[in-house]
Parts: C-alpha cells; sequence; structure tokens
C-alpha cells in the first residue's frame, strides 16, 4: 500500500510542475507592451518616411539616414526593455497565481476521485486481498446454494458447498451436504467417513449410533481409511472398549506417514494408554525417561482467565451456557478438555487438565500444541451457532504454566 501511495504523489507532483512552471515564467506584461507600441511608432514613422520619398519631399540621402535614426531607436528601447526584465525577478500575474492554486487542489482531488471510481481501491490492501471478509463468504456460499438450486445433481457443487459448511462449523448442514454427495457420487470410503464426521460433530464430538454406522460402512469398502479409523477407534473410547480402541489406532498409526507429527501423538496415546510396547520400540524408555515438567503439567493443566467484554454483554443471559475448550492446533478436530459454566458465574479463573478430557485417551497432555477459547452459547450447546458470544482463540503449548486471558468480545455471525 504504501509504495503505491509514494508512487501516485510523485506522478501527480511531476504532473503540477510541468502545468506550473510556464505560469512561474510569465514575463512582465509592461514591458511587452511598450516594446509593441515602440515597433508600432517605428513602423508608422518608416511609412511617413517612404510617402515623403515617393513625393519628393525629401531626398534618398535624408530617407536612408532618418530610416536608419529610426531602427537604431527601435533596437535601443527593446535591448533597454530586456535587460531591465532579465534583473528582475518572475512574479506571475494574479491571475496566474489563482490559476496555480486551483491546479494544485483539484488535479490531486479529480486524480483520487476518478480512481476512487473506475480503480480498485482494495486491490493496494494486501490485508483484505488474502483475507475474505464474512459478506464474501456469505456471497460465496449463496451462489453456490443458487446454483445447486436450479441444478440439485451438481455433484462438485454439492462436494465444495460439504466442505465449506464443515470447515465453517455449520455441521448440520454440512452433514445434510454429504449425504447429498453420497446420493449423487455412490458409495465410496470417504463420503462415509466424511458424513460420520460430520455427524459427530453435530453432535457435539459424540460418536452416536448413526455416526458408527456410517464408519462401518465405509470400512468395509475401505478398511485403511484413516478418517474411518480414527472415529472407529474414538466411538470405541467413548463407550469404554478400549481393546476395540487400541486396535483401530494400532491400524490406523503406520498409515499416517506422510503426518509424521499426528502420527507420534497418535503413537503417543497408544502407548500411554494401553501400554502397547509393538507400537514404539523404546515405549518403556519414553514413558520412564518423561520429564517432571511434563508430569507436573498433565496434572495441573492450563490456567484460564474467562472474563465478558461489557460492551456486548447485555447480549448474554446470566444462565448462558460458557464453554472453555483446548484443543490440538494439528489434529483431531474434538476437544481435549472442555469446562462448562454459567455467565454468572464471569470472570472467572478455571484450570484445564486431563480431568477434564471429554476422552479417556484425548488427553491435554497427549498435545504439546494446543488452542484455547471461550464460548458463551445461546443454545446451550457446545457446536457454534450465529449468534454466540465468543474469545479470540489463543495458541499454547500444553506445558505453559502462565494465566492465559480470554475476553468474549466477538459474536459469531
Amino acid at each position: 500500500m504504501t509504495p503505491f501511495i509514494i508512487a501516485a504523489a510523485v506522478i501527480t507532483l511531476i504532473a503540477l510542475g510541468i502545468l506550473i512552471m510556464p505560469l512561474l515564467r510569465t514575463r512582465n506584461t509592461v514591458s511587452y507592451e511598450r516594446q509593441a507600441q515602440n515597433i508600432h511608432y517605428a513602423k508608422e514613422r518608416l511609412e511617413e518616411l517612404e510617402a515623403q520619398l515617393k513625393n519628393a519631399s525629401i531626398s534618398a540621402t535624408d530617407y536612408e539616414a532618418l530610416k536608419l535614426e529610426i531602427e537604431s531607436t527601435l533596437a535601443h528601447d527593446i535591448d533597454i526593455a530586456n535587460n531591465s526584465n532579465d534583473t528582475q525577478v518572475a512574479s506571475p500575474r494574479r491571475s496566474n497565481k489563482l490559476a496555480i492554486g486551483l491546479l494544485s487542489v483539484f488535479l490531486p482531488l479529480s486524480a483520487l476521485g476518478f480512481y476512487l471510481i473506475v480503480g480498485t481501491p482494495e486491490a493496494i490492501d494486501p490485508v483484505s486481498e488474502a483475507r475474505p471478509s464474512q459478506k464474501q463468504v456469505d456471497d460465496l456460499i449463496a451462489d453456490i446454494e443458487t446454483r445447486l438450486d436450479e441444478n440439485p445433481n451438481d455433484l462438485e457443487g454439492w462436494q465444495v458447498l460439504s466442505q465449506t459448511y464443515l470447515s465453517l462449523g455449520r455441521y448440520s448442514d454440512a452433514k445434510k451436504a454429504y449425504q447429498r454427495v453420497l446420493t449423487l457420487g455412490g458409495e465410496t470410503a470417504f463420503s462415509y467417513a466424511s458424513l460420520a464426521d460430520a455427524t459427530a460433530l453435530a453432535a457435539g464430538g459424540q460418536i452416536t449410533e448413526e455416526a458408527s454406522e456410517y464408519i462401518q460402512r465405509a470400512l468395509t469398502i475401505d478398511p485403511d481409511n484413516s478418517q474411518a479409523l480414527w472415529l472407529a477407534g474414538l466411538g470405541a473410547a467413548q463407550s469404554g472398549d478400549q481393546v476395540m480402541a487400541k486396535q483401530h489406532w494400532s491400524r490406523l498409526a503406520p498409515l499416517l506417514d506422510d503426518s509424521p507429527q499426528q502420527q507420534q501423538e497418535l503413537r503417543d496415546i497408544i502407548r500411554d494408554n494401553f501400554g502397547d510396547s509393538s507400537v514404539d520400540q523404546v515405549a518403556s524408555q519414553h514413558v520412564a525417561t518423561a520429564t517432571p515438567t511434563a508430569e507436573i503439567s498433565a496434572q495441573t493443566g492450563l490456567t484460564v482467565m474467562v472474563s465478558l467484554n461489557p460492551e456486548i454483554s447485555q447480549l448474554a443471559d446470566a444462565n448462558d451456557f460458557v464453554f472453555i475448550f483446548a484443543k490440538a492446533s494439528q489434529g483431531p478436530p474434538a476437544p481435549l478438555a472442555v469446562k462448562r459454566l454459567r455467565v454468572a458465574d464471569l470472570p472467572t479463573t478455571v484450570t484445564l487438565s486431563d480431568s477434564d478430557a471429554m476422552v479417556a485417551p484425548m488427553t491435554l497432555s497427549k498435545f504439546e500444541d494446543v488452542v484455547v477459547s471461550a464460548r458463551i452459547s445461546k443454545s446451550g450447546q457446545p457446536v457454534a451457532q450465529a449468534g454466540d458470544l465468543q474469545s479470540d482463540i489463543v495458541p499454547t503449548k500444553n506445558t505453559n504454566t502462565e494465566t492465559i486471558n480470554l475476553n468474549i468480545s466477538n459474536i459469531v455471525k
């Protein structure tokens, strides 16, 4: 943005200079008028001499002498006038000063106005270009929905819409869109796994009976589908079936070679919760050499201070639920730790630890990089909906011992 403004200012100054310089160099008008009078007078005298010569009133010798005198006098007067102009500092006339002032004001303003009308002002702001506004996102979704209303069998459109809904946290809408993808695109492991994921997220992260059915169908088609194996293990862990959870996640671990961090996190979960040394030959050594800091972190957790911005406090009821989340920065979408309070409890300080895990193997101490946030739910559900109030998302480490401040100051659109 700054280089553009500098370049525009330089070009404007150059244009002003080109237009103003002739006005600044205006010569003395009085001198020009005096020279014109002298030339006119000399012409008249020469015409009179020529007439007298024709009438024989004067001789040729007198004519040449008088003519030479007139020309010498004229040349002398012009030379004096030019010297006088050279020694004076040229100053523009009043009319020129007014023209210079008008040019200095209206040229930059007219250029700016013209650019605002026919140009692209937002193009000079790289932030707005890189980060679309909420209105742009809403308009994009509306365009896709309109296109699908006109052509309900557009498989590609439904695929884009389902992924968009999921990324925006509109899990119920994502579930319906994935069902349409499944109908149009046929039964694939990817479609069933995506549908299971959206179904579980719409249920607050719980693997419901419906989600389990989709998971099993995905695994029947492709037993090595990574997303389905993760969800299958999560569902087994939620139901208390540790044997099946270990079985699914142990099968998943070697399939994550392209995602080393997620692979290691999953192996840590398996090792620390199931004691399976076959997953990692150095499992026992890893557990034995765990640092005191990590052990303390697992016990004490993250200290979080939650407050509500007074500017939007009138939008919240004292009995509305407040959810405080800690999630993995990269990994499973389900929260690692959750606290539920009431707006009446704010401001307050809480501790998120392994004891707040939704699923026993999915604990805060197993994921080093996490994000923390707080949300006031108007519907009472942990899934964000329009009208909810939320804080910014704060990235941190699970070993952080400082208090994390979360101020609820944003409205979910």
